[in-house]
């Protein structure tokens, strides 16, 4: 397995059952190892997946599907 990661930039101040939310629903997707949002810095998301198995386009579509505005930024 190779993993590989990602940031998700979120647009919009998260509450703490917003960003649980949004952990979930980006842990749920194909491929993903964690997903997890930085309680220092609330509108970052890490993600660490297998790019063989998802795709990264794929997950920040699950965390939008919640009516978050984000963008992918690469490592």
């Amino acid at each position: 397995m190779s993993l590989s990661d990602f940031v998700i930039h979120i647009d919009e101040y998260l509450n703490e059952l917003e960003i649980n939310e949004a952990e979930n629903v980006a842990s749920a997707c194909t491929g993903v190892v964690s997903a997890h949002i930085n309680p220092h810095h609330r509108h970052l998301m890490l993600v660490a997946y297998d790019p063989s198995l998802g795709r990264s386009s794929h997950i920040l579509g699950a965390v939008r599907t919640l009516g978050v505005h984000g963008q992918l930024v690469g490592l």
